[in-house]
């Protein structure tokens, strides 16, 4: 794992060797291991290296072809590199390093533009080919890894991070009001646009093209999706899931460095666990994270080390209070250049910290609920056939007022207000959404460009894209490609790369995922069970106690804490005189907000936490330009 970064001025002047070289320093906690810059007149690469494959020198980056024509950076892991390196020593093609890196160059000679579709694993590369003066850049498919870039008249500029690109002082910090919205409604911004205007972020699954002045932008793969699917039978299906699950975290372990597991004790992480034990991870270390508060629901550590001890592995666990949110809050905003609103990005930077001091690389569960269905919200939608008769009930403006008024029932509430929703796309987007339209109508100044803007505009271009037999389907499709690759993997990236950390997602195995895709809904939600198919294809190798466990997800006490020791530190900020300056709040509005929350105990502790983001965003990045 590493970062990359590069310049190509269009109109040709020479590129600024002390400008590139910031942009990569500016990446070395992504590659901490070694650096290097390539520059070839008015265009530039730069790289940092976190050494996990052939760690010797013949790795280092920028790297070249034999003949110096064509340079290559490269961000990620190709996992069946060692076969696309056999095919082609068979046509001709020779070798000097044992490195995944070398086969994507020699890939790109063979094949061309059409190399990326022989990949398996997570990347993000970009190829200058001297002969034609062009760059060739690519993101893998299910957007583990991040590349970001801009584009004007005068120069294009690519980085794994914003703050690589930001270190340009010409490109202007501008807030998008696309990515405002986005980030408001959803939490997050939404590809390819960013909370910064001209900035954008490569698609998953997309390849972009540059060659004089021009881009094309190719999408060259995408979930398979049938209209229609072949029933094949439970048995077909679970034997079939074990063994792609079985090969992908084999394909996974290639590592010349240590490597371990994150381990919630879900269904995800635990038969990822079990598959790395059963291919003789040994020691197998695994790290958990919880919270010092009673309750279950903000601490999943018991059930973790039921699997830990199951699979005899050498377990850490971490636990965390209110100071280390203060702490590290700041630190979490600069990692993530852009405003981010899951609250779980704390915990998990914390847990990437604290597994580095052990291992180089871990695996991880991400991918499992959206490709298998684990979320409340797709039992709601499958079964939503069945609260019809309390539609009408749910729809009075009378009971509608009596829930808003009840203090706590947060997914009470999301139901009640949410399942009465005639239209598909409306209906689930509100099962996602921080602040619905009234909220931001009331919460924001109505002459923000970001009101110009539709935050369902990319959900609609997924959305009707397939017209599956069931809405399931559609849905899953839809995280897939948003929330999983925005929200999800955006997280984990840019909190295990503070540190250093390759986290690696064997779930995400195209070929795993393809297949699940083909799997009949029934088979995935069966009454109200969520993942039935996997928890079946698991059953015989993890505990029943885990195969059992109600869903929690890495739930953050930020309710709590912004009720108690947290308190002033949330007022003090988001009720500023440098907040209430910049003229983007009505906060008449927020105050009522704010008493409600703290008086009435209304659940809107995660529209605090995004306005705390975004302020604390604002003061690193737009503040201090």
């Amino acid at each position: 794992m590493c970062g990359i970064a590069g310049i190509y001025n269009l109109k040709e002047n020479p590129v600024d060797s002390f400008l590139l070289k910031k942009m990569v320093d500016a990446l070395s906690h992504r590659g901490p291991d070694d650096g290097g810059v390539y520059i070839n007149k008015n265009v530039g690469l730069g790289h940092r290296r976190l050494s996990v494959i052939d760690i010797s020198v013949a790795g280092r980056q920028p790297m070249a072809n034999e003949d110096g024509t064509l340079r290559v950076v490269f961000n990620g892991e190709i996992y069946n590199f060692q076969k696309i390196r056999r095919d082609l020593e068979k046509i001709g093609h020779q070798f000097k390093s044992k490195t995944d890196t070398e086969v994507i160059l020699h890939s790109f000679e063979e094949w061309g533009h059409e190399c990326v579709k022989k990949f398996d694993g997570m990347f993000a590369f970009a190829i200058f080919n001297e002969k034609n003066r062009s760059i060739f850049l690519a993101r893998d498919r299910l957007g583990e890894k991040p590349l970001y870039y801009f584009l004007n008249k005068e120069k294009f500029v690519f980085g794994s991070e914003i703050k690589a690109i930001l270190e340009d002082r010409s490109i202007p910090r501008i807030i998008d009001g696309q990515g405002m919205i986005n980030y408001f409604t959803f939490g997050h911004s939404i590809a390819p646009d960013t909370i910064y205007r001209g900035i954008k972020k490569l698609l998953p699954s997309h390849y972009l093209f540059l060659k004089n002045g021009e881009i094309s932008i190719c999408e060259y793969w995408d979930a398979a999706l049938p209209s229609r699917k072949e029933d094949k039978g439970e048995e077909y299906y679970k034997n079939r899931i074990r063994e792609l699950f079985e090969e992908g975290v084999k394909d996974e372990l290639v590592s010349n460095v240590p490597l371990g597991a994150f381990l919630s004790g879900g269904i995800d992480s635990s038969s990822v666990v079990a598959m790395m034990a059963k291919n003789g991870v040994s020691p197998l270390r695994t790290f958990s994270v919880g919270f010092d508060i009673a309750g279950k629901e903000f601490n999943e550590l018991a059930d973790a080390k039921i699997v830990a001890n199951h699979f005899k592995t050498e377990h850490h666990e971490l636990f965390l209070k209110e100071p280390d949110l203060i702490n590290i809050l700041n630190k979490i905003v600069y990692h993530y250049d852009e405003p981010f609103g899951d609250a779980a990005a704390f915990p998990v930077f914390y847990l990437s910290q604290f597994a580095k001091k052990y291992v180089t690389v871990v695996l991880t569960g991400e991918g499992g609920d959206e490709i298998f269905g684990g979320y409340r919200r797709f039992v709601a939608e499958s079964n939503r056939s069945k609260t019809l008769l309390f539609n009408r009930l749910f729809k009075s403006s009378i009971f509608k007022k009596s829930i808003e008024l009840l203090p706590g029932l947060r997914s009470a509430k999301k139901f009640i207000q949410t399942m009465p929703i005639e239209d598909d796309l409306t209906r689930y987007t509100n099962w996602l959404a921080f602040f619905s339209k009234d909220m931001i109508s009331n919460l924001f100044n109505p002459e923000l460009p970001a009101f110009k803007e539709d935050p369902l505009k990319i959900y609609k271009k997924y959305f009707f894209r397939y017209q599956p037999e069931n809405l399931l389907d559609k849905i899953l499709y839809l995280d897939q490609k948003i929330w999983l690759p925005d929200c999800y993997l955006e997280k984990i990236d840019k909190a295990s790369m503070a540190f250093g950390l390759e986290t690696r997602s064997p779930i995400l195995n195209h070929h795993l995922v393809d297949f699940a895709n083909s799997i009949p809904a029934k088979y995935k939600i069966k009454g109200f069970k969520t993942k039935y198919i996997l928890k079946e294809a698991m059953k015989d190798i993890l505990p029943k106690k885990i195969l059992k466990k109600i869903k929690h997800g890495l739930a953050v006490p930020t309710n709590i804490w912004f009720k108690g020791k947290l308190k002033n530190y949330l007022f003090e900020i988001i009720f500023d005189k440098k907040t209430k300056s910049r003229g983007y709040f009505n906060f008449e509005y927020m105050e009522k907000l704010y008493k409600n929350y703290q008086n009435k105990n209304q659940p809107l502790d995660s529209q605090f936490w995004l306005i705390l983001n975004f302020e604390l965003w604002h003061r690193q990045f737009i503040d201090k330009k």
